[in-house]
């Protein structure tokens, strides 16, 4: 068997799970918020297991190109048991009733999980158990030896698959109109001047985020029906409201008035960026968001992204008010 073609696998598997371990660390909370929302069990749910599981996937990487042997396999057959652990969360999660948000690769490839989503997992669990009949010797071993024949080839094609199945296919993006750095280089706040920006209120008609803005501070709360992590927060929104009294609190959604139960006809009245106008030039491309729109017609604060920062933005907005309970 010219398992030398099959050493690819693991290195492949290696280069996600270190993009998906640095994209989970670089966005903490969002991996709290895909434990939420794919409704892992408790005992698998806690702080320590969120905490811990972006260095397990940089340890099993380095087990998969560094180790043979025993020791190898183990590793090999760890990461075979984490990526099917996976494929069943996202198939489990295409039956529930609402849709499901995953940031599987932290910030680098959030999403809504789909059949798509699928045929990447189910992909990445065949791949696993490829790597685990292609560890003995490890691969940099096979690499010093120079044991790596033409099924390079073969490699790379799973490779090039791989990349696009994780990271490809995505829909065109949407011009940004003001650049997402909101500090210089000191670390302060850089108020930027508020966007002209297209946006439908809950009523049907149109007007833009400046001029919603002239009069009266706007908190936009990006947030969706089918994100359990939103929950929290579009209940807040009355206590909200009622505490931040000179500023108007908006819920932002993504589909049009009829589509979703969350709009609202009445003053402040939802907003719809059905065209992803406002979270592709702010950066919000997870929900839930949230970002600080002055009367001034300059940005006042944010954008922050995930479910405790957001409680967090709040809060520091209620304090700087001077009414903070």
């Amino acid at each position: 068997m010219p398992t030398d073609a099959l050493v690819l696998a693991p290195v492949v598997l290696a280069v996600v799970l270190v993009v998906s371990a640095v994209g989970k660390l670089r966005a903490p909370s969002a991996s709290a918020e895909a434990f939420r929302d794919l409704r892992v069990p408790a005992a698998l749910s806690g702080s320590l297991v969120v905490q811990a599981l972006p260095w397990v996937e940089i340890a099993l990487a380095l087990g998969l190109v560094a180790l043979g042997g025993l020791p190898g396999a183990a590793a090999a057959v760890a990461t075979l048991v984490l990526f099917a652990a996976y494929l069943v969360l996202v198939v489990r999660a295409l039956g529930f009733d609402e849709d499901v948000e995953c940031a599987c690769f932290g910030e680098f490839a959030p999403g809504r999980i789909s059949r798509r989503t699928v045929v990447r997992n189910a992909w990445l669990v065949a791949l696993a158990a490829v790597g685990v009949a292609a560890q003995s010797p490890s691969v940099l071993t096979r690499i010093a030896d120079g044991l790596l024949p033409w099924w390079w080839l073969a490699g790379a094609v799973a490779a090039a698959i791989t990349t696009w199945l994780v990271v490809g296919g995505s829909s065109a993006a949407v011009p940004t109109v003001e650049p997402t750095a909101y500090a210089d280089e000191e670390g302060d706040y850089v108020r930027y001047r508020t966007p002209a920006l297209p946006i439908m209120l809950g009523d049907g008609s149109t007007s833009t985020l400046r001029a919603l803005s002239a009069e009266r501070p706007q908190l936009l709360l990006y947030v969706s029906d089918w994100c359990s992590s939103c929950h929290d927060v579009v209940e807040a929104v009355p206590r909200w409201r009622e505490l931040l009294g000179p500023v108007d609190v908006r819920l932002v959604l993504a589909d049009a008035p009829s589509e979703t139960a969350l709009t609202s006809a009445d003053e402040p009245q939802s907003l719809h960026d059905t065209e992803r106008l406002l979270n592709e030039s702010f950066g919000m491309r997870r929900t839930p968001s949230a970002i600080l729109l002055g009367a001034d017609g300059l940005l006042a604060g944010g954008p922050v992204v995930g479910h405790d920062d957001v409680l967090e933005f709040v809060e520091a907005i209620a304090v700087e008010l001077g009414v903070a309970r």
